[in-house]
């Protein structure tokens, strides 16, 4: 799999070749998008800065597929693979169906979870009258 953070100043690139790592993260971005967010009404989100993890899934050299993962603000992510877009934020029933997704990204880059994910990502899913859910 390659993973390319070109939004960030010390862009990170790389090629990660352990299978274990690899389908442990396919498998995160996946039921992230088969389990998609249904919240109702508006959603709060911390300040997004731009933070995004694009990467590509292979098997020899047939590419699988494609994702984004944005990791600032709202966390979502986008799945393109079988000629289908599949596309959720990551909250609720999606960041529930997907606890290990930050640690997961982390291992596959090589980083520490701190390196990788801004250190604020709470969500309120309920406004501000609601204490806000932490996603770690």
């Amino acid at each position: 799999m390659n993973t390319v953070e070109p939004t960030r100043t010390g862009a990170v690139a790389t090629t990660q070749r352990k299978t274990a790592l690899v389908r442990a993260l396919f498998s995160d971005l996946c039921e992230v998008v088969a389990h998609p967010n249904t919240a109702k009404g508006p959603i709060n989100c911390p300040i997004a800065f731009g933070l995004a993890y694009t990467g590509t899934f292979y098997d020899g050299n047939r590419e699988l597929g494609t994702f984004t993962y944005g990791a600032s603000g709202c966390q979502n992510v986008r799945v393109n693979a079988a000629g289908q877009s599949k596309y959720s934020m990551v909250t609720g029933s999606a960041a529930s169906a997907a606890p290990h997704l930050e640690t997961d990204m982390a291992a596959v880059l090589g980083l520490p979870k701190s390196a990788v994910f801004t250190p604020t990502q709470q969500i309120n899913p309920g406004g501000p009258n609601k204490p806000a859910k932490n996603l770690r």
